[in-house]
Parts: C-alpha cells; sequence; structure tokens
C-alpha cells in the first residue's frame, strides 16, 4: 500500500515538473534574448523534457487500459506523434529537426494542455460563478502583466504598472493604452497582446471549459454545473454552448480577416505577411471589441481613414461582436427554421410549421435596442458633425460610412477614425451615453448592456402609466431582471462618481471633460480616448486599471460574488408604502 501510494506521488509529481519545466523553457525561448553560450543548456533541457513528457504519457495510457477503460484519444495521439519523433532519430536525437526547437515546444505545449485539462473547473473548491469569473480574470491579467514584462516582448523594458495597465486593457477588452503598441510592442508582445484579448473577449473560463471537453472528452456534474452558470444555459446544453461560440468567433474573425486583406492596398505593406498579420490583428480586435491597432492614431491614420470598405468591414464584426452569443444563436435558429420552411413550401408544397416563441424577448429587445442606438448614433454625429469633423469627408458616403463608424465603435470597440480630442461638446455627450450603455449581455463587449437599458426604460413608462408590472411584447418581465437592471445601473453611476472625482483629484492639469470621457470609456470597456491616457501618472493609470476590471466583470457580479445569498424565505413583512417623490 505504502509503496503504490509512493508511486503515484513520484509520477504526478514527475508529470507537475514536465507541465512547469515545459513553461519555464518556453518563457526562457520566447522571453529572453538568450545568449549563444546558452542555447546548448535549452537543447538539452528540451531532449530531457520530450523523453520524460513521452514516458508520463506513456503510463498514463498503461494506467487507464490496466483499469479496464479506454485511454483519451488526445493522449493516443500524443503519443503516436512522439513515438515518430523518436523513430525518425534513433540514434538518441529525440529533437526533431524538422520543426525546430518552437516546433517542439509547441508539441511539448499540447503535452502540458492534455495534464491541465485532468483539472477540473474550481478545483475542488466551492467558489460562486461570480467570484469564479471575477478570479479568472484576475489570474489572467496578473499572467499577462508577468508577460509584457518579459524583454522580448517590447522594444524597451516595460514599468509595472506599465505592463498591468497594458494587460488589463487586453484582458478586458478596452484598447486604452499608455503607449503606442504598434512600435513599442515587438511581434511577440502583440502575439502576446491579441491572445490576452482573445482570452479575454470569450472570458477565461470558455477556453477552459473548450480545453477541458476537447482533450478530456468528459466532465464531472459538479464542473459541468459550473459551465452551465457561467454560460447562462441548460445543463445538456452547456457543452454545444461552448463548442458553437468558439468554433463561431474562430469562423467570423477568420471571415473577417479574409475581407480585412482585401481591403487594405497591395502597395501599402512591405510583405504579405504583414499585411496578413494586420489583417487577423485588426480581425480579432474588432470582434471582440477591443479596438487595439498597430498603427498609432488607429484608423485615423491618413493611409486609414478614407478606407471606407474597411471601416464597413470593421464596424460590422463590432457589431457581431456586441450582439451576445445567446442572441445571435437564438436568432440563427429562428433564419434556419423560417428558411427551411419556406423552402418546403416551394420545392413540396408541404405548408409552413409554425414555431411558437423561437424568437426569445430578450433577443427582440437586443436587436431593437441595438439597431437604435446605431440609427441614434450615427444621425447624431452627422448632425454635430458635418461642419467639423466631418468636412474632410468630400462624398455622402464618406460621411455616411464616418458617421455611421462613429456610432458602432462607442458601443465598446473603441476603434477611431475621427480625432475625438477635436470633437464638438454634443457628439462627445452623445459618445459617453452610447459608451455607458455599450453591448448586449452574453457579448465580447462591455457597459451596462443593452437590455438593461431597455428593462429600465420600460420600467419608467410602466412606472409613469402607473402599471404595476413591466410589460411588452405580450409578456411580463419578471421582478428579479427589473431590479437586477435597477442594481446595474445605480451601482455603475456611483462607481463612475467616485472613479470620476478620484482621477480629477490626481490630475488637476486636465479638464473635467477628458477625465469623465476617459473614465467612461474605461468602465464601458471601450478605449476611446481624447488624447490623455498616455499624460496620466502612475495613481491615475492604477485608477483606471481598476475602472476596466470592474467595468469587464460588472460591479453586480462583484457584488453578488461577495455577499451571502439568502436562502428563500417563506415570510413576508406587512407592505408600507415610502414616500419619494
Amino acid at each position: 500500500m505504502l509503496r503504490t501510494v509512493l508511486r503515484r506521488e513520484v509520477v504526478a509529481l514527475t508529470r507537475l515538473l514536465v507541465v512547469v519545466l515545459t513553461i519555464l523553457l518556453a518563457l526562457l525561448e520566447l522571453g529572453y534574448r538568450g545568449a549563444a553560450p546558452t542555447s546548448g543548456m535549452r537543447q538539452e533541457l528540451l531532449t530531457g523534457l520530450m523523453f520524460a513528457a513521452g514516458f508520463v504519457m506513456f503510463g498514463a495510457i498503461l494506467r487507464t487500459l490496466l483499469k479496464g477503460q479506454r485511454p483519451r484519444k488526445a493522449e493516443i495521439a500524443w503519443f503516436l506523434v512522439w513515438c515518430s519523433f523518436f523513430a525518425a532519430h534513433p540514434i538518441g536525437l529525440p529533437v526533431w529537426e524538422g520543426v525546430g526547437l518552437m516546433g517542439n515546444l509547441i508539441f511539448l505545449g499540447l503535452f502540458v494542455f492534455i495534464e491541465l485539462s485532468r483539472l477540473e473547473l474550481g478545483g475542488g473548491f466551492t467558489l460562486s460563478p461570480a467570484l469564479l469569473f471575477t478570479f479568472s480574470f484576475i489570474l489572467l491579467i496578473t499572467i499577462g502583466t508577468a508577460l509584457f514584462m518579459l524583454p522580448n516582448a517590447a522594444v524597451r523594458p516595460l514599468g509595472l504598472i506599465e505592463a498591468l495597465f497594458t494587460s488589463t486593457s487586453a484582458v478586458c477588452v478596452t484598447g486604452l493604452s499608455v503607449f503606442d503598441i504598434g512600435t513599442t510592442l515587438t511581434p511577440m508582445g502583440l502575439w502576446i497582446l491579441l491572445l490576452l484579448v482573445q482570452l479575454g473577449g470569450l472570458g477565461v473560463m470558455t477556453f477552459t471549459s473548450f480545453f477541458a471537453f476537447f482533450f478530456k472528452g468528459s466532465n464531472s456534474l459538479e464542473e459541468q454545473l459550473r459551465i452551465r452558470d457561467l454560460s447562462n444555459t441548460t445543463l445538456g446544453g452547456a457543452r454545444r454552448f461552448i463548442v458553437q461560440v468558439i468554433l463561431f468567433t474562430l469562423a467570423v474573425e477568420a471571415i473577417g480577416a479574409v475581407f480585412i486583406f482585401q481591403a487594405l492596398p497591395d502597395d501599402q505593406f512591405a510583405a504579405f505577411s504583414d499585411r496578413l498579420f494586420f489583417a487577423v490583428f485588426h480581425a480579432i480586435s474588432a470582434f471582440n471589441n477591443a479596438g487595439f491597432s498597430t498603427y498609432t492614431n488607429g484608423l485615423y491614420e491618413p493611409v486609414m481613414r478614407y478606407n471606407y470598405a474597411l471601416q464597413w468591414v470593421v464596424a460590422l464584426m463590432i457589431v457581431f461582436g456586441g450582439l451576445g452569443f445567446g442572441i445571435i444563436f437564438n436568432f440563427t435558429n429562428y433564419l434556419r427554421f423560417w428558411v427551411r420552411a419556406r423552402v418546403r413550401r416551394w420545392t413540396l408544397g408541404v405548408p409552413c410549421e409554425r414555431y411558437p416563441r423561437v424568437v426569445t424577448l430578450s433577443t427582440k429587445l437586443v436587436l431593437f435596442t441595438t439597431a437604435g442606438l446605431l440609427l441614434f448614433g450615427t444621425i447624431a454625429f452627422w448632425v454635430f458633425e458635418r461642419d467639423n469633423a466631418l468636412r474632410e469627408h468630400s462624398g455622402w458616403f464618406g460621411q455616411l460610412t464616418t458617421s455611421f463608424f462613429g456610432s458602432v465603435t462607442p458601443r465598446t470597440a473603441g476603434f477611431n477614425s475621427v480625432n475625438y480630442g477635436t470633437l464638438t461638446v454634443p457628439t462627445l455627450m452623445i459618445t459617453i451615453l452610447l459608451m455607458y450603455i455599450g453591448a448586449s449581455p452574453g457579448s465580447t463587449g462591455g457597459g451596462i448592456k443593452t437590455s438593461t437599458a431597455a428593462v429600465a426604460l420600460f420600467n419608467i413608462f410602466s412606472t409613469g402609466r402607473g402599471r404595476e408590472r413591466v410589460e411588452t411584447g405580450g409578456r411580463e418581465i419578471g421582478v428579479m431582471t427589473v431590479r437586477r437592471a435597477f442594481a446595474t445601473i445605480v451601482l455603475s453611476l456611483i462607481f463612475l462618481g467616485v472613479s470620476i472625482t478620484v482621477v480629477a483629484s490626481l490630475e488637476k492639469d486636465h479638464g473635467l471633460l477628458p477625465i469623465a470621457f476617459e473614465c467612461f470609456s474605461a468602465f464601458g470597456t471601450v478605449g476611446l480616448t481624447m488624447g490623455i491616457t498616455a499624460e496620466l501618472d502612475d495613481a491615475a493609470r492604477v485608477a483606471l486599471t481598476l475602472v476596466m476590471f470592474v467595468g469587464r466583470v460588472s460591479a453586480l457580479t462583484l457584488l453578488i460574488g461577495v455577499l451571502k445569498q439568502v436562502e428563500v424565505s417563506n415570510y413576508r413583512y406587512p407592505k408600507e408604502d415610502i414616500l419619494i417623490n
């Protein structure tokens, strides 16, 4: 018995050691400008890790077979490739020269994913979905800060506050930056930024669940319950929803990258790889509503300012990313049913079937609110800027494109095709309103969400008309939904008021409007600025970092995670009205 326990401990320690050393080797190779004398040491370490990983995987497969169970497909596939590596080099050279050091690191990275997929969400700790969601962002921000401080991540050493601000802005898909990322970050730093944007936009737990499903093949009931709560879906549909989110995101980003690539002029980039990277970078940044750009002035750069085709592609990707995955999938199902019924009627003469409530009330509210905000923002931008920012666009199509883009980008996207420091005050106030409302629930964007604004508006009209219930579209909105909308708005306004006060007290050289604009942009995870971000001192940057984090996870989520949830009570106190006006 003791021998069995010791053997298990040794195996577990070996697996952990291989995972840790693989991560350290990757950081050593990618993050530091290694000198020539250390290359041999890295090669020997890689050789040892390849040997150890192979034997660990072989042991895991063998133990599974001895238990009468089927090994995981990912383990078998990895081990077969590992065997082919050594079959190609039987004379003791375990590193496959055809793929080089980086290829072998990627292969070992797959081993790390397989090993990490053995873990379960929560790690045995009882955490509410709100706290688990919050801690996942804190962990990712911490890892991103450490990665940005690696020597190879930037052309100059980044300070702790700079790295923390950039990592938070990327994970919270904000887009604010205290330095020019296109000229300061190296290609490695840009890829780190892109990875953080992708993970932060879709949610850390979404990717964790996806890789657990992919490598592990199944999950415990407790883990599936966590996934259900995090994805806001049913227990049976949690796995399918996660897979749909990942596949849909990659598909839209790939299609967007193709259209962006086609919209770029051939002579704008020195090499094909630069043009391709620009397309991929901006496609991911647009769909995740991040707003990062490799250009110093964003899309206001002279070579991009009049590229209207590119702006339409980016704007549509922002809209898709801000609608919310649940809304998109629900509306897609409705279109699928509608098209299938019409095709059957035209080809077979079968009458169209009726599908009750295929489109949910949430989908209707989000779609109508989004369309209304886009129309309102476009008209307002054109009215207030036709004699100002739009004068440099001579044709009606250019003014329409710029106005529409100016209405889309405050919806937590952050791309700019105009200089926001020169816009009129009415335009800036409307932009602040759009930034505050933000995107839709379950999306990559921030803000209080379109559904919250819609529910609050319906509640105002219902109260004004003396109705006891909030009703719309033949449905009654639940009391808890109305209360959550009210709590979200009140908490966000209180937090924004405190944030603006703190930043204004720290930055006395800037006016109140630029500071308020910056705080609303950070809270809504937008990334638009009137040009003061790089001029802020470290204290103000830390304050804005906190604002970005709270804006991404929401103040109500933090409150729910911290406060103890009350059990359902069977008693009710006598009612008494309170004078409020």
